[in-house]
């Protein structure tokens, strides 16, 4: 009995992976997702949801930087002046 050799294979052909990472990149950059029911286009939606993702993680640590820096400004704008002495004397 002969063995198929697809079947012994433990990793994809170089080509489906090419074509997997693609789709994946063209869904991060909004480029077009394939025709309905094509094998590729789950990982289209894959890169479009790592966008998605990453456009919230950015909107969200733009958010946090401003409320930090608010923050901070309003701080040091109600400090108490700080008066020098001179050296010697307290």
């Amino acid at each position: 009995m002969q063995h198929n050799e697809q079947e012994d294979r433990e990793y994809p052909e170089p080509e489906t992976v090419l074509a997997i990472r693609g789709a994946i990149v063209t869904g991060q950059l909004g480029g077009p997702m394939g025709p309905p029911g094509h094998w590729l286009n789950e990982f289209w939606q894959i890169g479009a949801a790592l966008r998605d993702h990453a456009e919230m993680l950015q909107g969200f640590q733009c958010t946090a930087r401003r409320e930090v820096l608010s923050t901070t400004s309003e701080y040091l704008a109600f400090r108490e002046p700080i008066t020098e002495q001179p050296v010697g004397q307290f």
